[in-house]
C-alpha cells in the first residue's frame, strides 16, 4: 500500500471518528434536559468566576480540583467568600454542602469530556477524597415530611375559590398531586394542548417528557373526580384556551404567563404555612413522596402506583410505599395477642 493511499485512509478514518464525536455530542445536547443543562450553566459560570478570582489560569489541575473541593467543604476564604456573594455567584456566605460541591465537579467533568481536554477530576486521588469526604460530611439531610392526602386537604381549604389566584394554586396543587405527583418542571411545563377530555368528565394528560423519559414518547396519566372538577373550573374561569396550563396572577386579578419552578415552591410553602405546618419541614419532593406514602397506606396496587408516578425503579419508590403501608403491619399487634 503506498503511502499516500495509507494517508487518505487515515485521514478518512480520522473524519469518521470525529464525525462520530460530534454527533454524540450532539445526541447527548439533544437528549439533555433543559432544566439539568441550566443547571449545569450555572454551576460552569460559578467554577469559572472562582477560578477568576483565584487568579487561576491555565489548564485545570489536579491541585486546582483539591483545592476546590477542600475550600468549599471547609470555607472559603473571607475575602474570597465575599466577593463571590457581592458579585452574585453565591447565595450566601459559608461552605458548600457536598452535594452542591460534586454537582459543580460534575458539570465541569462533563464539560472538560465533551471538548477532550484533560479532565483530572478522574484522577484517582480525587475519587479517593470525595469518597472519604462523603463518609465524613455526605449524610443527606432527611427528606422532607410527605405531604399526604389529610396535609393536602388542609392546604386546599386555605383556597378562596372565589379568588382566580386561589383557585389556580387549587388546581395546581391537585394536578401536582392526585396525577402522581408532578415534578416541578412538569407543572410548569403543562400544556392544554397535552390536556384531553375524556368521555366521563376527566381527563388524560401526556408527560411529554419527563425525568425517566428521554425519548420523547410520553406518559398518558388520568385527572379523575375532585383532580378533574378542579381542572375544569381553572380552565374556565381563567379563560386559558391555549399554551400553558398553569400561569401568574399578578394583583390586577388577570392571567399573567408561564410560572417557574420557584413559582412551585413558593405555593406549596405559602399553603402549607396558611394551613398551620412548619413549611421548613418539607421539600419540593414531598409532594411526590406524599402521594405514594398515601398509596402505600391505602393498599394501593405497586403497579397502578408506578404508572402514575411514571418511576421505573421499583426500589426507588418502594422507600415510600412502604412508609405507608407500615401502617397495615400485622406483627405490630403481637404485643396484644
Amino acid at each position: 500500500m503506498s503511502e499516500i493511499i495509507k494517508t487518505n485512509i487515515l485521514s478518512l478514518i480520522e473524519n469518521i471518528h470525529q464525525r462520530s464525536i460530534e454527533r454524540a455530542n450532539k445526541v447527548i445536547e439533544e437528549q439533555t434536559s433543559e432544566i439539568t443543562k441550566y443547571g449545569y450553566t450555572r454551576d460552569m459560570i460559578y467554577i469559572k468566576a472562582w477560578f477568576t478570582a483565584m487568579n487561576f489560569t491555565g489548564h485545570i489541575t489536579k491541585t486546582e480540583i483539591l483545592s476546590f473541593i477542600m475550600q468549599h467543604i471547609e470555607g472559603l476564604d473571607p475575602y474570597i467568600d465575599h466577593l463571590m456573594v457581592e458579585q452574585g455567584y453565591k447565595k450566601k456566605l459559608g461552605p458548600h454542602k457536598l452535594a452542591t460541591i460534586k454537582r459543580r465537579l460534575i458539570a465541569l467533568s462533563l464539560t472538560l469530556d465533551k471538548y477532550q481536554v484533560h479532565n483530572p477530576i478522574h484522577d484517582e486521588d480525587i475519587k479517593m477524597l470525595l469518597i472519604k469526604l462523603t463518609k465524613k460530611h455526605g449524610v443527606s439531610k432527611p427528606a422532607g415530611k410527605a405531604i399526604t392526602k389529610n396535609i393536602l386537604d388542609d392546604m386546599l381549604a386555605t383556597c378562596n375559590l372565589d379568588k382566580l389566584i386561589d383557585l389556580r394554586d387549587y388546581a395546581l396543587l391537585l394536578f401536582a398531586w392526585g396525577t402522581g405527583g408532578r415534578r416541578r418542571s412538569e407543572i410548569v411545563n403543562a400544556l392544554l394542548q397535552n390536556l384531553v377530555p375524556d368521555i366521563h368528565g376527566g381527563f388524560t394528560y401526556t408527560l411529554p417528557t419527563s425525568k425517566n423519559d428521554k425519548t420523547g414518547k410520553g406518559h398518558v396519566v388520568p385527572l379523575k373526580g375532585k383532580v378533574a372538577s378542579a381542572m375544569h373550573m381553572w380552565l374556565e374561569k381563567s379563560g386559558i384556551n391555549e399554551g400553558n396550563i398553569f400561569r401568574s396572577v399578578p394583583k390586577g386579578g388577570k392571567i399573567g404567563g408561564k410560572l417557574l419552578g420557584d413559582s412551585i415552591h413558593r405555593i406549596v410553602t405559602k399553603r402549607l404555612k396558611m394551613a398551620g405546618y412548619e413549611s421548613y419541614q418539607f421539600c419540593a419532593h414531598s409532594l411526590r413522596s406524599g402521594f405514594v406514602t398515601e398509596a402505600g397506606r391505602r393498599n394501593k396496587p405497586l403497579g397502578d402506583v408506578m404508572a402514575m408516578t411514571t418511576h421505573r425503579n421499583v426500589s426507588t419508590v418502594m422507600k415510600y410505599y412502604q412508609a405507608g403501608a407500615i401502617i397495615h403491619n400485622s406483627a405490630a399487634y403481637m404485643a396484644d395477642e
